[in-house]
């Protein structure tokens, strides 16, 4: 879960932004595998030449940066995916 401060506005997504970060966020901790987060939020099926996943990754993490949310919280996993942490306190 993301908390944002009561004086931060909303952040602002895609519907495709929002539906992969609540994905992640659904399943906190867990490597979620590139073809898993295509069929289920991409609605198609995983290429490897195929880019537009990591490009909404990319575009999450810049909102995330600039409400002032560590963009680390969704990290890569090499070969693998994507997984977004828990906020450590």
């Amino acid at each position: 879960m993301i908390n944002r401060p009561p004086d931060k506005k909303l952040v602002q997504l895609t519907s495709v932004q929002f539906e992969l970060l609540r994905t992640l966020t659904h399943y906190q901790d867990q490597v979620l595998s590139k073809p898993f987060l295509y069929e289920t939020v991409l609605k198609r099926t995983f290429s490897e030449h195929d880019r537009a996943l990591d490009m909404h990754i990319s575009r999450i993490r810049k909102r995330l940066v600039s409400e002032g949310i560590n963009a680390d919280r969704i990290q890569t996993v090499h070969r693998q995916g994507y997984v977004f942490k828990h906020a450590k306190k």
